[in-house]
C-alpha cells in the first residue's frame, strides 16, 4: 500500500501569476543647465544666483534636455533626473525627480525636487519656485546655487561641469 501511495502523482502546481508591472520604475536622464563663469578666474563657474536665476510669470528655474547651443553658455552643468514610465524620451507633461543633497544646503527645500517637462521651448525642463523655496526670486536663485554647487563638489558628485564655450570649465 505504501508503495501505490508513493507512485500516486500530486497534482500540478497552479501556473505563477501574470507579471504585473513594477511600480516607482524610472529611468535615468541626463539634464542640463548653462551657467557662468566668474571674471579672471581661469573659467571657475560662478556659484552664485547668478548662474541660477529663478524667473518668470510663473517662477522657475529653467533647465533643457541637452546642451543646445553649447556656445551660448561658457560652462554647462549635467545633471540626472528619475523619470516614471517608459524608456526616454519624455513627452511633454512628464514630472521627473531630483534628487539633492540631503539636508538641503542654502536653506532649500527638502528633496526630492520635481522637474516638469513642458517642451516649451523645445527642450525645457523646469523646477518651481516653491520647490526651492524663497521668498524672492533672488533668495530661491541663491538656494538653487547652493544645492547645485553642493552637487557638484559632493564626494561622489551628481552635478558634472562641461565645457561650453570656455574650456577648463571647474
Amino acid at each position: 500500500m505504501a508503495l501505490l501511495a508513493a507512485c500516486a502523482q500530486l497534482p500540478p502546481a497552479p501556473p505563477p501569476p501574470p507579471d504585473e508591472p513594477e511600480v516607482g520604475v524610472a529611468f535615468p536622464y541626463p539634464l542640463y543647465r548653462g551657467v557662468r563663469v566668474v571674471a579672471g578666474t581661469g573659467n571657475q563657474i560662478d556659484w552664485s544666483a547668478a548662474s541660477f536665476g529663478v524667473s518668470g510669470p510663473a517662477p522657475n528655474l529653467s533647465l533643457f534636455n541637452n546642451m543646445n547651443n553649447p556656445l551660448l553658455f561658457p560652462c554647462w552643468l549635467r545633471i540626472s533626473v528619475d523619470v516614471p514610465g517608459n524608456a526616454p524620451p519624455p513627452v511633454p507633461g512628464a514630472i521627473a525627480d531630483l534628487t539633492i543633497p540631503n539636508p538641503p544646503p542654502g536653506g532649500a527645500n527638502a528633496g526630492p525636487w520635481p522637474v516638469f517637462f513642458d517642451n516649451n521651448p523645445l527642450g525645457h525642463w523646469s523646477i518651481a519656485k516653491a520647490t526651492i523655496g524663497g521668498v524672492s526670486n533672488a533668495n530661491s536663485s541663491a538656494r538653487a546655487a547652493a544645492v547645485f554647487n553642493a552637487m557638484a563638489h559632493s564626494r561622489l558628485p551628481t552635478a558634472i561641469v562641461r565645457d561650453g564655450s570656455a574650456q577648463g570649465c571647474h
